[in-house]
């Protein structure tokens, strides 16, 4: 007698799949089984791991410049300390130059900046001080000031100790429009205030003139008039108001005698 086994898979048994590969119920599967793979093609070795915590580290402890409107950022205590030497201690409060030893930032704060400077140059005074250290003399102007350098110290011809920034086009437009908005803006003001004016002194012509009208000459006349050395009873005028609000006792008339 024959026997039939029967094995049975003690997990899980076939089905028939009931959907499709390209089916939305995988879609969660497959961008998890992307992710892997990409960290599968990412991993590094140990030495790449160690240089990038060297590098993040290094960015993380990087000074940054605390003067506003510079964006350094330095490694160290050390070159924070030369950066701000060179850019910073010689640097125009006004126009932002800078300029390697605080002499020179001097005479440049004199040059452009002193309005002291230029009224001495302007009666002819020798202002203009020779930028070599030791040197001491003083010129009339910027061009023999120049020339010296040139012929003395030997400097480029090219050399411009100060040289003033041309505006591009749209700032020099933009400029302008701000000052003829400006200008109109004055005038509007003044036009304002000046028919502030004029309506006020009208206002104020009208009530003198209607303080006037309410005047009358019974306000002005005195009420006493008197002739003589002695101060007598004399003429007595009495209001045309008084007179017709009040008839006054017949004067012929004696007072009775007790």
């Amino acid at each position: 007698m024959a026997m039939e086994m029967t094995v049975d898979f003690p997990y899980w048994n076939p089905l028939r799949r009931r959907f499709p590969p390209d089916s939305p119920f995988f879609a969660s599967g497959n961008v998890e089984r992307e992710l892997l793979a990409k960290q599968v093609a990412l991993d590094l070795t140990e030495d790449e791991i160690n240089n990038l915590q060297i590098i993040v580290e290094t960015e993380s402890r990087r000074i940054s410049c605390p003067i506003v409107g510079c964006p350094e950022r330095l490694n160290s205590l050390d070159s924070f300390e030369d950066h701000y030497k060179a850019r910073h201690t010689a640097s125009c409060s006004v126009c932002s130059r800078v300029y390697p030893t605080s002499r020179l930032l001097s005479i440049h704060i004199s040059e452009a900046h002193d309005s002291f400077f230029q009224a001495k140059v302007a009666r002819g005074y020798d202002m203009y001080e020779c930028l070599v250290e030791g040197c001491g003399l003083k010129f009339k102007n910027y061009k023999a000031r120049h020339r010296h350098l040139v012929d003395k110290h030997k400097f480029p011809t090219t050399f411009e100790f100060f040289k003033r920034t041309q505006l591009s086009k749209k700032r020099r437009e933009k400029l302008q429009r701000q000052h003829v908005s400006k200008l109109k803006h004055e005038e509007d003001k003044e036009e304002g205030s000046s028919d502030a004016m004029e309506v006020e002194d009208k206002a104020s012509v009208d009530g003198l003139v209607s303080a006037l009208s309410t005047l009358t000459t019974s306000d002005t006349t005195p009420s006493n008039v008197s002739f003589g050395r002695r101060h007598g009873r004399g003429l007595t005028f009495v209001p045309r108001s008084v007179h017709r609000g009040k008839p006054t006792k017949s004067s012929s008339t004696p007072e009775p005698m007790t």
